[in-house]
């Protein structure tokens, strides 16, 4: 028997934004806050989209949240949904001689301490010109943000500059440079720059990032790496904790190498520059919105340089 869904009413949309909340904060608890109503409520409206439209969208128990299958695919064209519906609504406010909606934008973390990082002076301009457009901020890993704007959950990303897919655009912002560091406990950090051979760092145990960015120390040490991180700020724990060395900005780092708790391995040798990139899908599919904070990107970065 196949089951036919009716068009979808404002009761459906409800509990699809309620679906989405639920999956963008990994369960009912923590969903709570951000819809404003209660656990019971929330389960209640899942049971009642589970059955309308005939499918298992999660399991939830002692065992924590989980989605199934069906779930991650309805999840997945859940965003699309909103993201066409967003991209509707702008255009028509645009229509209207008004901006209004919302524009996702995601980013890397570790960019504010960056003297060439010009985004919050884009962001000033962009809400000065349409202050009815709400601006959400999401801090995602690198390896994470291809399938975030291939998904439709952004429009715009900051990122550095790495392969992605074909239909994504890189326009170069600005530049971070990194440096390879150990913290203050480290065997190295208190020899002299002189002994400090390619050889001798090599051999040192070392913390990765988790996610693939080109660089031209990839074959450096002569071991797997040790200890694996998935943003700037877990990479500076390992390297505090005096274990490991590893490559991080040199804005970043400056602070603990100021306060004494790092010091960079010869910079000299063992440094490069990432581009970071406005990221997006070609500029006639964006929404008025995101073609206006991307030239505001673009703007700000170009009087920077």
């Amino acid at each position: 028997m196949v089951l036919h869904i009716p068009p979808l009413s404002d009761a459906d949309l409800r509990q699809l934004r309620i679906f989405r909340s639920v999956v963008e904060n990994g369960g009912f608890t923590r969903a709570q806050d951000e819809l404003g109503i209660s656990r019971s409520t929330i389960s209640a409206q899942m049971a009642a989209l589970e059955t309308r439209l005939g499918l298992t969208l999660c399991q939830r128990g002692r065992s924590g949240f989980a989605l199934t299958e069906q779930g991650q695919r309805v999840y997945a064209e859940i965003v699309k949904c909103f993201a066409a519906l967003e991209h509707f609504r702008s255009e028509v406010s645009v229509l209207r001689g008004s901006l209004t909606g919302e524009l996702r934008i995601g980013m890397v973390d570790a960019v504010v301490e960056n003297d060439r990082c010009a985004i919050h002076s884009a962001i000033d301009v962009f809400n000065r010109e349409v202050p009815d457009v709400h601006v959400t901020l999401l801090v995602v890993p690198p390896n994470q943000i291809e399938s975030a704007l291939l998904n439709r959950q952004m429009e715009i990303a900051i990122v550095p500059n790495q392969p992605m897919n074909a239909a994504v655009h890189l326009q170069q912002l600005f530049y971070e440079e990194q440096n390879l560091y150990c913290g203050a406990t480290h065997p190295l950090f208190a020899t002299e720059t002189r002994e400090l051979t390619l050889e001798r760092i090599a051999n040192q145990a070392h913390a990765r990032r988790g996610y693939a960015i080109a660089t031209a120390y990839s074959s450096l040490f002569a071991h797997a790496p040790s200890a694996t991180a998935y943003s700037m700020e877990g990479l500076a724990h390992l390297v505090l904790s005096g274990r490991f060395v590893s490559f991080l900005p040199r804005h970043y780092a400056k602070t603990w190498v100021d306060a004494g708790q790092m010091r960079p391995l010869r910079a000299d040798l063992l440094s490069f520059k990432i581009a970071l990139c406005v990221a997006h899908f070609p500029v006639s599919t964006l929404s008025h919105p995101a073609r206006l904070f991307r030239d505001c990107l673009l703007e700000a970065h170009s009087a920077k340089r």
